[in-house]
């Protein structure tokens, strides 16, 4: 017994002819008169009396029209509960974020979707771009944050901002004084690295390598917190992404752009590329795209 069987025979039932029903369900009548056919075989009775001008239900035909009524009833009020809940952010979303992006978007993000979708379940990992990808191929996350490119062809990216980085240096090196610096001036001074397990950290070496920049690293670590203390210790210089420069409030650092060539990162929401994404999801890649530092 199929759904839109029963359709059919609540449209004969109640229009009493089966071409009237056939234009209210709009099918072609022979369609219809087969369909409803197929239900008298399937349920071992006749459920109409063929007369000359109309049909009426046979007895076995009354007993189904209240059955076949409060089936129907019931489907079209699961689909109006599942739109009306659905538009009220009812669901679950899995969503990553790298760590050289999640300190500067993540709080403010996770409160502002919490405050506009509070029926919403929300869960946050922050991880390597390579653990985000893998897990939107797996289906255990439904939205990573990141930056491109990301190579993977079950992928698909979102352009959310392009951010430039800039030098952060302390009083300790002259270039603050300055309202630029040129790219080839990193070349003198001590740096301190992101490690290249992260995409930032690749793409400073890679961005470096295209330049001829021989850096001269005086200290390399995964954590870009690390990065920002040692450069305001006078260590060393760095290249920063500008949310890091715009959340700085301490004033022991010193962010300035590079005036001969912008380096920059692509922030990106990646999705599952077979995967069409839910309400929230599309909300939630919203959500980041608004509260980004810029």
């Amino acid at each position: 017994m199929e759904i839109h069987q029963l359709t059919y025979f609540v449209a004969v039932a109640e229009t009493g002819n089966f071409s009237r029903a056939a234009e209210r369900c709009n099918v072609a009548q022979p369609s219809l008169s087969q369909q409803i056919m197929k239900l008298e075989q399937e349920l071992g009775e006749t459920l109409f009396e063929r007369l000359p001008r109309k049909v009426v239900l046979t007895d076995a035909g009354r007993v189904l029209l209240p059955k076949a009524l409060s089936i129907l009833g019931e489907l079209q009020d699961i689909k109006h509960t599942l739109t009306q809940n659905i538009d009220n952010g009812y669901g679950s979303l899995h969503v990553g974020f790298i760590p050289t992006i999640a300190p500067f978007v993540l709080p403010q993000v996770i409160q502002r979707f919490g405050r506009e979708y509070p029926n919403a379940s929300l869960t946050v990992q922050e991880d390597l771009t390579e653990t985000l990808v893998r897990n939107l191929v797996d289906g255990t996350l439904d939205v990573g944050i990141t930056s491109m490119p990301i190579a993977h062809k079950l992928i698909r990216t979102q352009e959310l901002h392009i951010e430039p980085l800039l030098v952060a240096s302390s009083k300790k090196h002259n270039i603050i004084n300055r309202a630029s610096i040129r790219v080839k001036e990193l070349d003198d001074l001590p740096f301190i690295a992101l490690s290249e397990m992260h995409c930032l950290g690749e793409q400073i070496q890679s961005f470096c390598l295209q330049q001829q920049v021989d850096l001269k690293v005086v200290c390399d670590t995964s954590q870009l917190t690390t990065v920002q203390n040692c450069v305001a210790l006078g260590l060393g210089v760095s290249l920063v992404p500008r949310a890091l420069a715009l959340s700085d409030t301490s004033k022991s650092i010193t962010y300035r752009p590079l005036s001969d060539t912008t380096p920059q990162r692509k922030i990106a929401a990646a999705t599952h590329a077979e995967r069409t994404p839910s309400f929230l999801a599309k909300k939630f890649i919203e959500i980041v795209r608004e509260e980004y530092p810029s």
